[in-house]
């Protein structure tokens, strides 16, 4: 059951949806599952703020909806971020943050990014990796906001 209410809180935190209301949620509107699930915040729910009330809520609903298989995929997922070191999980809350921030269109740029980079060969990406890695910090500052500035031109084959 504990393992429930933490993995209720930390998808909370991964959902990016904070639908906050100045009263909260009331503790009697919650479903009978929802209640069974936050037990262990029963006694302290009218002292959470208003938006943590919200996060649990709708953590404890995905997590009743999820299948066995997508239940132990999120338990694997919040045990790799609670292994990460504090100050790299605020650098990670702050890019995601920021990407938040984006325009759609930026979004979608990074994405793509993203998808053609996983697609290229592990040596390519380790190669990349090491070249970023060997980068000043002006140098890697360039080049995000190079990134972030324009869009790619397509590239040929």
């Amino acid at each position: 059951m504990r393992a429930k209410i933490i993995l209720a809180i930390a998808m909370t935190l991964f959902a990016g949806v904070v639908i906050a209301e100045d009263a909260g949620v009331a503790w009697n509107s919650l479903s009978e599952e929802q209640q069974k699930m936050l037990s262990d915040f029963a006694d302290d729910w009218n002292t959470l703020p208003a938006d943590r009330q919200e996060r649990l809520s709708l953590g404890a609903d995905r997590w009743s909806g999820m299948s066995q298989k997508q239940r132990n995929a999120a338990q694997n997922r919040f045990k790799q971020w609670r292994d990460i070191p504090p100050e790299r999980r605020d650098q990670i809350r702050n890019r995601y943050q920021q990407y938040r921030n984006m325009s759609p269109e930026d979004q979608k740029r990074i994405r793509e990014n993203f998808r053609r980079y996983k697609r290229m060969p592990v040596e390519r990406r380790q190669e990349l990796r090491n070249r970023f890695h060997d980068m000043t910090p002006e140098q890697r500052k360039r080049l995000r906001d190079r990134a972030t500035d324009r869009p790619r031109a397509p590239t040929r084959n």
